[in-house]
């Protein structure tokens, strides 16, 4: 792929639609910490899509009151404004792609592959003592380049799907060999786009080399997107036979020390959240 090539292709990131209002003004609220709920539930309100959407996520089984939250002040209770804002971030973005022409491109497997990475990063991010709603976010977003470049790309993109799976490569691996560019980088040049907070866009860029950690770091959310994305894998929730579990960092897998106790918290939590928030997600 040439650099005239990936230079068109960045550019259509950049036209891309604007994420609806309410969505773009919870994000600035949140990154800028100056949080009017009232504000961000009368734009929720205004936009009947994205109320129905909130509700929808809201009443789901996964949180446990199915059918009994009525109103998007409710909802934003339940469910803060940093996860109703990235579900829709998400789901703003699936709906204004379209990925038809790549027909080696499953887009269940990858969006259950998405919410499972999500649910494991939130997990891990409340074990490791951070944020875990942006951890949720950073991993429903993580892999947004594979969903740009099966659009844009869709024969490249296929090329570089067909290699991975015959040569048992990473997916980064072969697309930058068929493509020049990996989804990483891609999928970074969406959150930036999109204004998204720099620690997920950087997250997005680095989740497949989030880099070493010293004794006394914490993983960052690159390192747990990492450590949630071979969970998921091995968890095989995709049902692909060919699929392989990536490598992980060591020094960030050292410094989660997951118990076995936890580790099966979190299985348990993938694969409760998947049944319960896949179908309700995709409606989105």
């Amino acid at each position: 792929m040439t650099a005239s090539a990936i230079a068109a292709l960045t550019q259509r990131v950049t036209e891309l639609p604007r994420l609806p209002q309410a969505v773009t003004e919870v994000m600035l609220l949140l990154r800028h910490e100056q949080l009017s709920v009232q504000r961000c539930i009368a734009l929720i309100e205004r936009d009947q899509a994205l109320a129905a959407r909130t509700l929808r996520l809201a009443n789901s089984a996964f949180y446990g009151v199915p059918g009994r939250v009525g109103s998007i002040g409710d909802a934003v209770r339940l469910l803060g404004l940093r996860t109703i804002s990235g579900v829709l971030t998400a789901a703003a973005l699936h709906h204004a792609i379209a990925v038809d022409a790549c027909p080696e491109f499953d887009f269940e497997r990858y969006w259950r592959h998405a919410i499972g990475v999500a649910l494991a990063t939130r997990a891990l991010a409340t074990i490791a003592g951070g944020d875990a709603d942006e951890a949720f976010l950073a991993g429903l977003m993580h892999d947004i380049g594979q969903l740009v470049l099966a659009a844009y790309l869709p024969e490249q993109a296929g090329r570089a799907l067909a290699m991975a799976r015959a040569c048992d490569l990473p997916a980064e691996q072969a697309e930058t060999a068929v493509l020049g560019i990996a989804h990483a980088r891609i999928g970074a040049l969406v959150a930036a786009h999109w204004r998204l907070p720099s620690t997920i866009t950087e997250a997005i860029a680095s989740h497949h080399a989030p880099g070493r950690l010293a004794e006394s770091q914490v993983p960052c959310l690159a390192g747990l997107i990492q450590v949630a994305d071979a969970i998921v894998h091995a968890l095989d929730i995709q049902g692909d036979d060919a699929e392989a579990v990536p490598t992980i960092e060591p020094t960030v897998w050292q410094r989660l020390k997951l118990s076995h106790c936890a580790a099966l918290g979190i299985f348990s939590e993938v694969d409760r959240g998947l049944h319960g928030l896949s179908d309700i997600l995709q409606a989105a």
